[in-house]
């Protein structure tokens, strides 16, 4: 995130939000080219996230502007590394569709040991639905099947991010 933000020019997240919320372009045309940017210049290897707070940074850069629900996958290694990053569904202004076998298909190809789910609330609300709620339950159990961990499910909104995990929803089990 810190190599994103030198070659930008920022100094912060903050920063950027705060140049691209108060430039006289139009700051989602801006955030539509960054995130084109973000997935075809950068491969996960090359993002070095310190923890939860630059993960949460990175995602929010790449989905939290977003006027239509994507739903991101990450799969980790035993390390906790970054094996595979994908958006593997996008939605309407207010949905999305989850397929669990393709979760399961990947995180087995990818040799995941763990997995975070990452999906974008566009209306701000980051209230979960009963559908979110679910989904996740429904998605821990499957992979604890094939023994990868469901580390958390994030909600990200354009400033703000809810966590499954934090709020008690899902468990390490």
């Amino acid at each position: 995130m810190k190599k994103i933000l030198d070659v930008l020019g920022f100094k912060s997240v903050s920063a950027l939000r705060k140049a691209v919320k108060n430039s006289d372009s139009n700051a989602l045309e801006f955030l539509e080219l960054l995130n084109e940017f973000l997935k075809g210049g950068i491969k996960s290897e090359d993002i070095t996230a310190r923890g939860k707070v630059d993960f949460l940074n990175y995602m929010n850069i790449q989905m939290g502007y977003l006027k239509h629900e994507e739903f991101k996958v990450v799969f980790l290694n035993s390390s906790n590394q970054i094996v595979l990053n994908e958006t593997l569904f996008c939605g309407t202004i207010d949905r999305s569709v989850v397929y669990p076998r393709l979760i399961i298909e990947k995180a087995i190809l990818s040799k995941a040991k763990g997995v975070i789910f990452v999906h974008n609330h566009p209306s701000g609300n980051l209230t979960p639905s009963k559908k979110d709620i679910a989904l996740t339950l429904e998605m821990q159990e499957l992979l604890d099947k094939v023994d990868v961990k469901l580390l958390d499910h994030y909600i990200i909104s354009e400033t703000e991010n809810f966590s499954f995990y934090e709020n008690g929803l899902i468990d390490y089990l």
